[in-house]
């Protein structure tokens, strides 16, 4: 057995670990950007927090509060010109996913002089450019148990003129301190709950069903489907059960680990398309869309680990075929306990897009599908999102 593990990131988790941002970040860089959403976080009050508990610890701080719900590669670039006019040093997400990956990309914008699409779109031998070390300190703070993006090497960035939604990567882009307060969820509305938690659950069931599974990504993904199977829905329905929004930070934090070793597969291979096509759609009602024909569709492809699953999520079989073939129904039964219960068609996808959206994959989230048991063709991706589009 031979396998591979790096993650550098400094994580702080627990209710009232925002309070230390400022001491966290002082030892990185006197000059901050911080770089969030348009109104989310400035709404709850946590932009203004941020901006103080910064600046009392000695650090000065520019605010990039133009980052929409999918982080555009114009938005990255705004931000990257403002932050070498200010001769930022360190970058602070707060927020969601989104504004995580900004911060992460700006970080890269900011202290690389070439074209950044380099860093996005594969060339002609199907390579992209790695961040170097020159990327400036990233302190990602999250306001969701759902990306995962403070504990990654990925920064999702979406490229409009080609419709496309692709990842930089690379370990110069693991933000070097994580602060991980479930307080910051508390507030969340049980739409976005549900939708992040979705996004939790898949990056553990793609990890844990996976090429490149292994015994350490084994054991974060399953516990995060255990910690997701029973709290999400508590979350969902009473935003104030502090137990649950602290067990689903707890599933973001053993997801993120997955996700940051085994990356995702081909869920996230398709609907990366999507939010490059429908920058409307949030993510995880994109992977929600898919998951039902996923497990349909491929447990026959990994029975023993699909039937893991199912088991996590209330299926009493001793046959692992017939409790992998049970995984679908009780998970569509599961999203529809938290409203996320949804069909391409709903999210607005036209069905005359499903070709677009499976020739994306093959195109710039080839390594998704890959990652895949068994050999996953384009009539595979067409057969999922077919039976994906009216549920």
């Amino acid at each position: 057995m031979e396998f591979y593990y790096h993650n550098p990131t400094e994580l702080t988790f627990g209710e009232g670990t925002f309070g230390r941002v400022g001491e966290l970040t002082a030892p990185l860089g006197c000059r901050a950007m911080l770089v969030t959403g348009r109104s989310a976080m400035e709404k709850a009050g946590y932009l203004q927090r941020a901006k103080d508990l910064l600046e009392g610890a000695g650090v000065a701080v520019t605010v990039f509060n133009e980052i929409p719900p999918n982080p555009t590669l114009d938005a990255v670039l705004e931000g990257a010109e403002l932050a070498r006019a200010e001769r930022c040093e360190v970058m602070v997400g707060l927020g969601g996913g989104s504004a995580m990956d900004a911060a992460k990309a700006i970080a890269v914008a900011a202290s690389h002089e070439c074209d950044m699409r380099e860093f996005l779109l594969p060339d002609e031998n199907g390579q992209k450019r790695l961040p170097s070390e020159a990327t400036l300190p990233i302190v990602a703070v999250t306001s969701t148990a759902g990306t995962s993006s403070e504990l990654t090497p990925f920064a999702v960035i979406n490229v409009p003129d080609t419709h496309a939604k692709p990842a930089m990567a690379g370990p110069n882009i693991f933000p070097r301190i994580a602060i991980e307060d479930p307080e910051l969820t508390y507030t969340m509305p049980a739409q976005v709950t549900a939708a992040t938690g979705v996004d939790v659950l898949c990056h553990a069931a793609e990890g844990y069903i996976s090429t490149v599974a292994t015994p350490l990504t084994d054991h974060t993904a399953l516990k995060a489907m255990e910690l997701v199977a029973e709290h999400l829905p508590k979350a969902v329905a009473d935003g104030e059960n502090i137990s649950a929004r602290r067990g689903m930070m707890l599933a973001n934090t053993f997801a993120g680990y997955t996700l940051a070793q085994a990356g995702g597969n081909v869920m996230h291979a398709l609907e990366h398309p999507m939010g490059g096509h429908y920058p409307d759609i949030a993510h995880g009602a994109g992977l929600a869309a898919v998951l039902v024909a996923w497990a349909e569709q491929m447990w026959d492809r990994a029975p023993q680990r699909f039937a893991t699953v199912a088991r996590i999520f209330g299926i009493q079989d001793a046959n692992d075929n017939s409790a992998a073939a049970k995984l679908s129904g009780v998970l569509k039964e599961f999203l529809g306990t938290v409203g996320m219960d949804v069909a391409l068609a709903d999210l607005g996808i036209a069905e005359d897009m499903l070709g677009t959206l499976a020739d994306d994959a093959l195109r710039y989230m080839i390594g998704g599908v890959r990652k895949t048991p068994g050999e996953t063709t384009r009539a595979d991706l067409m057969g999922l999102l077919q039976a994906s589009y009216r549920g």
